[in-house]
């Protein structure tokens, strides 16, 4: 077989080369030659796959400089042939990897070419020289690390992002293989032990565990199996870590095992139970506390008027708190000030629309003409004035309660309306034809006789039946004469503590006067006379001393208070021994009911003349 014979243009003095031409034209690698005069003598294949440009194009030419930089910036093998190697970190400053001497150089550096595209080469040059030192040429090859580049560079931000992970983790985290040497020790793991994750490194896991701790976790240690779906081993309790100060703290972790090459990789994921229960006994400390303020709040709120010593009261209240929980429609009925307002808040938040809203409206404090707006709102242009679409009261109140106070005060026409709603459920807006639903609890309240404005024809009669579902009768002040003491020293102590005047009290003979006082306006009335006798106070002893000036017919009134206050005491010993079927004694007699002795009872019944309908007195 013939070989060829055809030698390479390399320069005299380079041994004919023929087969060593053909084997660097089938490298991979893209090759060059250049001779002393920067002139191509050879360009193999793959160089011009990479530039673009054939052999032919370059060789006898110095268009190579042209083919790696748009610039024509020298190459490294124009760089060795001048002896100017010391100009590659200005000519390359954005190289890699740089390493020379003063005849070979390699550089990993970005290259755009002619087409634009960019590409990571591994170049490296190298001279030729023969025995004297005579420069013969400049060998200089390319290798293509594009690919490999773009996996190094995903692989330091996967890095980077699994980093920044582990570093903002809340728990302490500690890697580590069979030995038990550290390879990972998180920022949280730093702040936990004390210790920087320089120091950290290398050190065995146990060695952040109290002595007592270690065997304990060599046990937990054992059952985490690096196979693949293995559960990891959570340790609940029982382990100890070791600060770096000496100071031991219990904690729970959790314990993690993979196949990360031939030996398993271990995770310990640890966190600090001691800060954790102490934020919790925080956190229940807070929650009892607003517990016990909002529990005083809402008795103040609520209850706070209804501080009762009087057994008529208690009653009545363990009737509302037997009520509230319903949907029972409730009617509220007293004099005004006796509280029916707070009343109804108290049946709302003790119901199970407490989460919803409560809406109120005063009947009476709206004219005729626009309480059917108020309550079922309106469309736009339903009436002058109407600019746009208003929700009535009772679209507000759905899925809450509505207290409609002053109910007698309504039109008979909003009345026949307000019965449908109760009814059904349903209304219109005042001008829609549009029928709405709405799921409301109602209470009313009034102080007039309803009874006696059915019969007058200013109620119906039918919507009275409607809500006189359970009445509750709220007593007026004077009709429980034992509550004026309790409710005295309530507010004065309230406005004593929003005045700023927290060491007073009353002066002597004032409660004896609040309790001859009749009281027409209730317990709003004997609030507002305390707020001012507060207010006007100068010394630690507080003076009542404007009562007969707060209602005019107090001075008529007080001369017959005494046979009045026995009247009342007689009428509500007569009701509750009806109640009782009068029995006296026992803990369903009246007595108990009362609040007497049985014995102190009889007294008083023998004193009013009050016997049972089959007694006959001696």
């Amino acid at each position: 077989m013939s070989m060829p014979t055809s030698d390479p243009p390399f320069p005299p003095g380079l041994p004919a080369l023929s087969w060593a031409g053909l084997l660097l034209d089938q490298l991979p690698e893209a090759l060059f030659v250049l001779n002393p005069q920067h002139q191509v003598l050879f360009w193999n294949r793959a160089c011009a796959r990479l530039t673009g440009l054939s052999a032919e194009e370059v060789t006898q030419t110095d268009r190579h400089r042209e083919a790696f930089s748009s610039e024509r910036l020298p190459t490294l093998a124009d760089l060795l042939l001048d002896r100017q190697i010391e100009r590659l970190p200005d000519l390359y400053p954005h190289a890699v990897s740089t390493r020379f001497s003063a005849d070979n150089v390699r550089i990993d550096h970005w290259c755009s070419f002619r087409s634009g595209e960019r590409r990571y080469l591994a170049t490296q040059a190298t001279l030729l020289c023969d025995p004297s030192g005579t420069i013969l040429a400049a060998v200089q090859t390319h290798r293509d690390r594009t690919a490999p580049r773009f996996s190094e560079e995903k692989l330091a931000e996967s890095e980077a992002r699994l980093a920044a992970i582990l570093g903002s983790s809340m728990d302490a985290l500690l890697s580590f293989r069979r030995d038990l040497r550290l390879e990972l020790f998180n920022r949280a793991a730093e702040r936990l032990f004390g210790v920087d994750r320089a120091n950290a490194l290398g050190r065995r896991a146990d060695s952040f565990l109290s002595p007592q701790s270690r065997r304990l976790f060599a046990r937990f240690l054992a059952l985490c199996q690096p196979e693949p779906g293995a559960d990891a081993v959570w340790i609940p309790e029982g382990l100890h870590g070791l600060r770096e100060s000496g100071e031991e703290f219990p904690l729970e972790a959790t314990l993690t095992a993979s196949r990360v090459g031939e030996n398993p990789l271990f995770t310990l994921s640890i966190r600090d139970v001691g800060a954790l229960r102490q934020a919790q006994h925080a956190i229940l400390r807070l929650r009892l506390e607003k517990d016990y303020l909002h529990e005083r709040l809402r008795q103040e709120e609520d209850f706070g008027e209804f501080l009762t010593d009087s057994p008529n009261v208690r009653e009545l209240l363990r009737e509302v708190e037997q009520v509230a929980p319903t949907d029972t429609t409730v009617l509220l009925q007293g004099e005004t000030g006796t509280g029916k307002e707070l009343m109804a808040r108290a049946i709302h938040q003790r119901s199970r629309r407490s989460e919803s809203i409560l809406v109120s409206v005063n009947c009476a404090a709206l004219p005729s003409a626009l309480i059917e707006s108020e309550l079922f709102g309106h469309e736009k242009g339903a009436f002058t004035g109407a600019v746009q679409e208003r929700k009535g009261r009772f679209e507000l109140a759905d899925q809450g309660t509505l207290f409609l106070d002053e109910i007698g005060e309504l039109p008979l026409s909003t009345q026949a309306k307000l019965l449908r709603v109760l009814q059904g459920g349903e209304f219109e807006r005042v001008g829609g034809s549009r029928t709405l639903r709405a799921d409301v609890r109602l209470v009313a309240a009034t102080n007039r006789c309803l009874e006696q404005d059915v019969q007058a024809g200013r109620f119906r009669a039918d919507l009275f039946y409607r809500i006189h579902v359970f009445p509750v009768q709220i007593p007026a002040l004077r009709e429980r004469p034992r509550d004026i003491p309790l409710l005295a020293n309530f507010f004065l102590r309230r406005f004593a503590s929003k005045l700023g005047k927290p060491a007073i009290t009353f002066a002597p003979g004032i409660m004896d006067r609040l309790l001859s006082y009749p009281w027409p306006g209730n317990v709003r009335e004997l609030q507002n006379v305390i707020e001012r006798a507060v207010i006007l106070s100068r010394s630690p002893l507080v003076n009542v001393d404007f009562l007969t000036g707060s209602a005019p017919t107090a001075p008529t009134l007080l001369a017959p208070l005494p046979h009045r206050l026995q009247e009342i005491e007689q009428r509500q010993i007569l009701e509750a021994l009806k109640q009782c079927r009068w029995r006296i004694a026992g803990p369903r007699g009246a007595a108990a009911r009362l609040g007497l002795h049985p014995n102190t009872l009889r007294f008083r019944m023998k004193k009013f003349g009050l016997f049972a309908p089959d007694t006959t007195p001696k």
